[in-house]
């Protein structure tokens, strides 16, 4: 998000050189750079000891493709206890191990992912309020149930990087 107005005494804000930043929306008032924010997430991609992949149906994100654990990391969390504290509260599962997988800028909702892939034992689901369903689906299964590979869609670079992982290469 790019200020406008200063959050603090809500005058107009006016581009002001900030170093090697360059022009930065500043307070005249304040005497207060505002630079942009962006909201941080973590996305998981829940998997088993049986190589299958958990994939969740929530119809406020979409009726036709699946999605992995996903969610807004809160004041004061790391990026992990926010992956592991997401799968508990979307699956009611427990994370056993979390492997980081990177980040990646999604540039639709201007959010910084923060990605995993989280291993756990194959467990029946305990779904939140915000999940509509879940399945364990094969490996093989799972990319027919993602949104389209392209350029954003951290659900595929996981499951690349996944894939990597259980071929060794």
């Amino acid at each position: 998000m790019r200020y406008k107005y200063c959050p603090e005494c809500g005058i107009k804000l006016i581009d002001r050189q900030a170093g090697d930043d360059g022009l930065v929306p500043y307070c005249n008032e304040c005497q207060k750079y505002w630079f942009d924010t962006f909201a941080s997430c973590v996305i998981v991609m829940v998997v088993n000891e049986f190589q299958e992949i958990a994939m969740l149906h929530q119809s406020y994100i979409s009726d036709e493709f699946e999605t992995f654990v996903a969610g807004f990391m809160t004041p004061g969390e790391t990026a992990e206890q926010a992956a592991v504290r997401e799968v508990k509260e979307e699956l009611g599962l427990e994370v056993e191990h979390l492997e980081y997988a990177g980040t990646h800028w999604f540039a639709k909702r201007e959010q910084l992912m923060h990605a995993f892939i989280g291993y756990v034992k194959k467990r029946n689901f305990v779904l939140s309020t915000e999940v509509n369903g879940a399945n364990w689906v094969t490996f093989e299964e799972a990319p027919k149930r993602m949104f389209p590979d392209r350029p954003g869609n951290t659900q595929h670079i996981l499951y690349r990087q996944y894939t990597v992982h259980i071929n060794g290469k």
